[in-house]
């Protein structure tokens, strides 16, 4: 059952963290948290020598793999008239500007300036971003580079152990990064918004229990006895009642993993169970405006045709939610929220993971 903490919580109005709701002097330039890696792109992204120029946290930011595999993270843009380096070529691992032709190195140093004798001027230099690849994503630290270490990167493993068998993909939202957030850490609204795929009466009717940790919000809801959903009986073949579990993981500043296990009622073998995790990276790329990298590991059934499956089931439903997401920014867009939303209990994990980051905005600011 739903904590009475967790009631009194949902009773309690929230505050919306949107730009509109904050004093312009108090949250100027602070509306993310910066000391965090955040996903910034795919490996097959990187392919064949691309540069990749991706809006961050308000920055534009280019990635490309260098010669010797690593990957180069710099501020994409020209420091001689604000050209997008993105839009350049390379010569190795130097990237040329197609604007005026200065060149740049890997770490920042712009190295030529046609028809210009001598060493470059030093105000030439562009920022350089630490960045990793781990779990089968490229990695990119915003914050105080003397801050980055690699062991803060989220868990992923799930998307690189060898037991597992992932599908994934990335998507562009445009509705800002908490409400994607809210969505993925209250699953009630499967049972409407993705009727047709993964949801069933009972994920709306069970409620579900949250808890926060110091900065990690765990919401769990456990459906004995309920309908398969259409989904789950394509995969399995689940014609009966099935036992079903969500357990969801927020980690600031906004990576969640969603644990779903389903089994028959009643059964004991292992075989008949269904597990898997979507692993979901959010990085904001504006105040309304949001990538989406998204994984679905399993521990069941390797075999494509079931991977495909996966695939394109998984895909389905989040574009489901982002046709909603969008629908929703466009309404704030025009007409806020009124001061504050009214809350439900199923609200309670949303509530507490946006009060992690507003806690974190405020120490980070200070």
């Amino acid at each position: 059952m739903i904590s009475l903490h967790a009631v009194r919580l949902a009773r309690r109005p929230v505050e919306f963290i949107m730009p509109g709701n904050r004093d312009p002097e108090q949250w100027e330039g602070r509306m993310f948290l910066r000391n965090y890696w955040y996903v910034a792109a795919m490996p097959s992204e990187l392919d064949d020598g691309a540069l990749l120029g991706r809006w961050i946290l308000g920055e534009p930011v280019l990635l490309y793999r260098t010669a010797d595999d690593s990957i180069a993270a710099i501020a994409d843009i020209c420091p001689h008239r604000s050209a997008r380096l993105s839009a350049g070529e390379r010569d190795g691992d130097i990237v040329r500007c197609l604007y005026h032709g200065l060149e740049f190195a890997v770490d920042g140093r712009c190295t030529r300036v046609p028809a210009q004798d001598g060493t470059p001027p030093d105000g030439l230099r562009v920022k350089t971003y630490p960045v990793a690849e781990k779990w089968r994503l490229i990695w990119v630290w915003m914050g105080e580079a003397e801050e980055a270490d690699e062991a803060l990167i989220p868990d992923f493993h799930w998307n690189d152990d060898p037991d597992w068998f992932p599908v994934g993909d990335y998507m562009h939202l445009d509705c800002h990064y908490q409400l994607l957030a809210d969505n993925l850490i209250d699953l009630s609204h499967e049972a409407y918004v993705h009727r047709g795929t993964i949801g069933t009466d009972a994920v709306s009717e069970t409620p579900a229990t949250a808890a926060r940790d110091g900065e990690t919000v765990t919401v769990e809801r456990i459906m004995p006895e309920c309908p398969s959903p259409p989904f789950y009986q394509k995969l399995k073949n689940y014609d009966g009642l099935i036992d079903r579990m969500h357990r969801i993981i927020f980690r600031p500043p906004s990576t969640i993993v969603i644990e779903s296990k389903s089994t028959p009622s009643g059964s004991d073998d292992p075989d008949d169970g269904l597990e898997y995790r979507v692993l979901c990276a959010i990085t904001p790329e504006s105040d309304t405006t949001t990538h989406f990298f998204w994984a679905v590991p399993r521990n069941f059934n390797p075999e494509q045709p079931v991977t495909d499956m996966m695939y394109q089931g998984s895909k389905a439903v989040f574009e489901e939610d982002i046709d909603v997401l969008n629908r929703q920014q466009e309404v704030l867009n025009r007409v806020g929220t009124q001061g504050t939303w009214q809350n439900i209990h199923s609200d309670a994990g949303a509530v507490y993971a946006r009060r992690v980051v507003d806690e974190l905005l405020a120490g980070e600011a200070a």
